[in-house]
């Protein structure tokens, strides 16, 4: 029934009422499906290449059994049914497990019987797969996040670059390499880390090379560890869009975005850069020309752009202080109407700030000053097993015990699930890079540094992240320490703390890791204790008692005879 008809049945104002309810009802739908399709054309240009997709099947060998010369493995007719089946993200001592050709190395000391000269070598990743569909316009773009230790990336034969360090992104354009109707073969020559491993092989997991408390992984946690897959865009390409956030008062923030276009082409190009910020529909629009075959950074500042000066900000806070508060900002580059490439990130609007008292480090954020509360993670999983959703239990875990740091020990967690569970539970994060207090520096420092840069421009979107840290239990050698202040205060924009030491400059030293009765734990000055700091707890980054896990989980790890 049209409204007309139901005027003789109902009063005239009723009707009008209902009449804005629906305009409204209307224009709501409208809006959520306009967001809906800025969502989805931020994702959907993303396709995995991971092993658990259905487009790809990883297989792995030792590069001792193949010879130097991969040209044979290139071929869509090679045969592969002696290869073993990887996993992918994982590592190659992780594949062979969960083949079962290695028993479980979490039971009993099945670690220690491993025959680790297997797996301490180069190995051959290869995988088939058919090209998905793509428009005749796209760039359709190879992507890997990570290759311990080093990768030699190759497609149908073609050479199309070296990863150098397992935070080292890689962005290939492979249009003029794939094979549209037939399979296509991703082959990657995964170098073993090597020894010794800390700090010479780093940027790497060094403890997987045996630490205190953890035994040697066989192949030193070598593979392609983090997630591969494929992208598309057009023309321009948008990279590592950054916001950062200011909070003058608990009333009002400041947000700036950053960014770099690379234009694909041998032509200038000019497009207009838009965005939607949820909550509050807050929406910008910039002009931009970027020239031929350039890559160039663009800011967009609150004193430019009103709408950047958020009014009662949705404040992220730690745990306990208040709501993990998150936004996101759906972010498009057209060219004539058309979308050539778009981004979603995740972002969460606070400030930190940092200070002594009595000579003791103390962190802020939104102006307030919190008791840090929490523990160590040296890595995810002996093997890197951790993965995606797992880490939201893990960091809900820790939420509900009434923590709210976590201490990234050494950087071994690498995974971008880590910092978003951390973003969502309000667990602030104290995260390192790859240094420990041996006298000597990486055998390659550049891909060091290269490393630690790319670490910041992934990672510097989440608000978890509080501290970065330059090494642990000692300062970096020179020239690192001047470099990871200056990548921290160049590429995070001084938003988050340098600390060089994890256990000294306002800190109280490490330790001690024994059983004391509780009451000693709460004294001023139970011990003179810390390699460089001075008596008392203060702030300590390192502390721990030893610790025995349910007798339960004890017999699913342990041999009935012991």
């Amino acid at each position: 029934m049209c409204f007309r008809e139901r005027e003789t049945f109902f009063p005239k104002a009723i009707i009008n009422k209902y009449k804005i309810i629906i305009m409204n009802l209307r224009l709501s739908i409208i809006l959520l499906f306009y967001a809906f399709l800025v969502s989805v054309n931020a994702q959907k240009n993303t396709i995995s290449l991971n092993s658990g997709s259905k487009i790809i099947s990883w297989k792995v060998k030792p590069q001792s059994e193949l010879g130097a010369n991969p040209t044979q493995i290139m071929s869509t007719s090679y045969n592969m049914s002696n290869w073993v089946s990887a996993v992918v993200p994982g590592t190659i001592f992780g594949s062979y497990v969960e083949a079962g050709l290695e028993e479980d190395p979490n039971f009993g000391d099945n670690a220690y019987k491993v025959d680790k000269s297997k797996y301490d070598q180069n190995f051959w990743y290869r995988a088939e797969f058919y090209t998905p569909e793509f428009s005749s316009e796209d760039i359709l773009w190879l992507n890997f996040e990570g290759v311990n230790r080093k990768g030699d990336i190759y497609l149908n034969g073609n050479r199309l670059g070296t990863l150098d360090g397992f935070m080292h992104r890689g962005k290939f354009n492979i249009t003029p390499f794939i094979n549209k109707n037939e399979k296509n073969i991703l082959a990657v020559l995964v170098s073993w880390v090597g020894l010794p491993v800390p700090n010479h092989a780093s940027p790497t997991y060094i403890s997987s090379a045996s630490w205190d408390w953890m035994p040697y992984v066989p192949g030193l946690l070598s593979g392609i560890t983090d997630d591969v897959y494929l992208t598309t865009s057009r023309e321009i390409s948008l990279i590592d869009p950054w916001i950062r956030s200011k909070v003058p008062s608990k009333d009002k923030a400041l947000l700036e975005l950053q960014l770099e276009l690379k234009n694909n082409t041998t032509t200038e190009q000019t497009g207009i850069l838009k965005g939607i910020i949820q909550p509050g529909n807050i929406e910008f629009t910039k002009e931009i020309t970027i020239g031929a075959e350039q890559q160039k950074s663009f800011k967009l500042k609150a004193k430019d752009y009103k709408q950047f000066e958020i009014k009662s900000p949705k404040l992220w806070w730690p745990n306990g202080y208040g709501d993990p508060n998150l936004y996101t900002c759906n972010i498009t580059y057209s060219v004539n109407g058309e979308v050539f490439d778009s981004k979603q990130i995740t972002f969460g609007i606070r400030e930190y700030s940092y200070e002594y008292v009595d000579e003791v480090f103390r962190i802020k954020i939104n102006g307030e000053p919190v008791y840090i509360k929490g523990g160590n993670w040296g890595m995810s999983e002996y093997m890197l097993r951790c993965r995606g959703e797992e880490y939201d239990l893990k960091i809900k875990l820790h939420k509900e015990m009434n923590m709210n740091m976590i201490r990234n020990w050494i950087g071994s967690v690498t995974d971008e699930e880590f910092y978003d569970a951390c973003d969502k539970y309000g667990i602030m994060v104290w995260d390192d890079f790859w240094l420990n207090s041996h006298k000597n520096l990486p055998d390659d420092v550049q891909a060091f540094n290269n490393n630690a840069i790319e670490k910041i421009k992934r990672l510097r979107n989440h608000p978890s992240i509080a501290v970065w840290c330059g090494e642990n239990e000692g300062y970096p050698l020179p020239p690192l320490n001047n470099w990871l202040a200056e990548n921290v205060k160049y590429f995070d924009g001084g938003d988050r703390h340098y600390q060089a030491n994890s256990n000294s400059d306002g800190l109280s030293g490490s330790g001690p890791w024994g059983n004391y009765h509780p009451s000693w734990y709460f004294s001023k000055y139970p011990m003179a204790f810390g390699y460089k700091g001075r008596p008392g707890w203060g702030f300590r980054t390192e502390i721990g008692t030893a610790v025995f896990t349910t007798f339960d989980s004890f017999k699913k790890f342990m041999p009935q005879k012991d």
